[in-house]
């Protein structure tokens, strides 16, 4: 471990730490511990993306979106490749828009995100199984270490979080 990052890990050790140890089991305590750091580093995204990103911009975005497509799919029954080429600009303006606004909480968020992802490669060992999944995952099998264990953490929190705080996102 690099010296510079030791009294960071100590802090996060003190800190997030105590979410590997909730649970007697330890391979329970490194899945449990995961979800936790996960649904707060989503939590985190969340927040930041609430702060940053134009909220009614979004919308108006997401509705326009929604009119574009229906203009198409009408455009697309007539056949009329006029209509459909001037749609498909609009959208795609919209598209670049929301983008561009999609990356603004990613320069608040990628280095807290990047040191969470290199204390948890630091503090959980490379070989434990964090989940024994109950079906095959094609090329990754049955179980998953600390990051795949992430990764599903995530998918599953950050729609919830947005939904509950009402969050659009790009």
């Amino acid at each position: 471990m690099p010296a510079l990052l030791e009294p960071l890990y100590a802090v996060m050790d003190a800190t997030l730490g105590i979410f590997f140890h909730l649970t007697p089991k330890e391979s329970t305590g490194y899945m449990v511990g995961i979800f936790i750091v996960s649904a707060l580093v989503s939590l985190l995204i969340t927040l930041v993306t609430a702060r940053v990103v134009d909220q009614k911009k979004m919308r108006r975005a997401k509705e326009k979106m929604k009119e574009l497509q229906e203009r198409m799919r009408k455009a697309q029954k007539a056949k009329n490749t006029k209509e459909m080429t001037k749609i498909n600009r609009e959208m795609m303006e919209i598209q670049r828009e929301m983008m561009g606004d999609a990356f603004k909480p990613m320069f608040y968020t990628i280095i807290p995100i990047f040191l969470v992802f290199s204390w948890l490669r630091y503090t959980v060992p490379p070989d434990v199984t964090v989940v024994t999944l109950p079906f095959e995952l094609p090329k990754y099998g049955t179980t998953l270490g600390w990051f795949g264990w992430y990764i599903l953490s995530s998918f599953a929190v950050s729609p919830l979080l947005k939904k509950l705080l009402n969050i659009e996102g790009p």
